[in-house]
């Protein structure tokens, strides 16, 4: 059963580009991906663009995400409701 706010429920689809490594060193790196996020819900769509940096750091041997940030094209836009998020 769907909550009462997907009445009619909302379709999306994120269109991701191949993460580019921005800056690294031995122990962290930042990633930028460009992203494309597209929902509809009845006969309304809206869209937002942008770029989600991760900042990665190296812990055990392993790389760990220590900041995801989310910058909108139009961040200085009011943002709209959103149903589905990335």
């Amino acid at each position: 059963r769907r909550p009462p706010s997907q009445h009619p429920e909302s379709w999306s689809q994120h269109v991701l580009q191949a993460p580019e490594i921005d800056t690294a060193d031995e122990e962290s790196c930042v990633t930028r991906t460009a992203f494309h996020y597209a929902e509809a819900r009845g006969d309304a769509m809206q869209m937002l663009t942008g770029v989600v940096l991760h900042h990665l750091v190296r812990l055990d041997g392993a790389l760990r995400i220590r900041l995801k940030q989310v910058n909108l094209l139009n961040s200085d836009a009011a943002l709209p409701s959103i149903q589905l998020f990335l």
